[in-house]
């Protein structure tokens, strides 16, 4: 039976323990827009705990192998963005960390998605798969609609809440409230994040179909072995 890694279990445990805070604390918050900072890192730290158990979810009930380096990986990649990012508002402290998490998400939602291809290409018993060109056209779009999910949820995260995730404000940080941008700045965040997500989704796209294709010259050559 698959179990959570150790690492998934202590990021698990310590969500718990800031939403069960959060919660305790709304009570005493007498300002709305304070009300509505707390309420949105309430549900990102919900919304963290249920990523942590995707993994599971995907090996019991799709059958798709999520390695425990993958699960890690997605984890601490969440984790930084949602829990250090908005809860921690690093996205405020330090204006490199979303550049930074953009330019790696692209990569690991390509690894991911390389990982699910993989499961049903029949790569890891030479059956005959999909074709390179598949898997690459399917790595790009699995990484890049990802980014895309995150960017939409930023902006109606944004419109709810009342926050600044996608730095339409002149100042950066999610929790920021100041001057908006004018015309084509106010698109620079979003834009910018998506061709990060791009860039790292086409590099992992050209590896998966270099793999594939030597996966392909080795299973034609067994084939042919075993007809001579």
């Amino acid at each position: 039976m698959y179990r959570q890694t150790k690492f998934s279990k202590l990021i698990f445990i310590l969500c718990l323990i800031v939403l069960i805070t959060g919660i305790i604390y709304i009570p005493t918050i007498q300002d709305d827009k304070m009300l509505g900072i707390c309420g949105f890192k309430i549900f990102e730290t919900a919304l963290m705990m249920f990523i942590v158990l995707i993994p599971t979810i995907f090996r019991q009930l799709l059958h798709i192998n999520i390695t425990p380096a993958i699960e890690n990986s997605l984890v601490a990649f969440c984790f930084t963005g949602l829990i250090l990012g908005d809860v921690a508002n690093f996205y405020g402290h330090f204006k490199w960390w979303d550049t930074a998490l953009h330019g790696v998400s692209g990569m690991l939602m390509g690894i991911i998605g390389y990982e699910i291809v993989n499961t049903s290409n029949g790569v890891y018993n030479n059956k005959t798969g999909h074709t390179p060109l598949f898997v690459f056209v399917w790595i790009f779009s699995f990484s890049l609609a990802a980014g895309t999910l995150w960017e939409i949820m930023e902006f109606v995260t944004d419109g709810l809440f009342g926050l600044n995730s996608q730095e339409f404000l002149i100042s950066s940080g999610t929790f920021d409230t100041t001057v908006p941008h004018i015309g084509r700045n106010a698109l620079y965040d979003t834009m910018h994040d998506l061709i990060l997500d791009s860039l790292g989704a086409t590099a992992v796209a050209v590896y998966g179909y270099l793999d594939t294709k030597k996966h392909a010259r080795v299973r034609d050559h067994c084939t042919k072995r075993e007809l001579l």
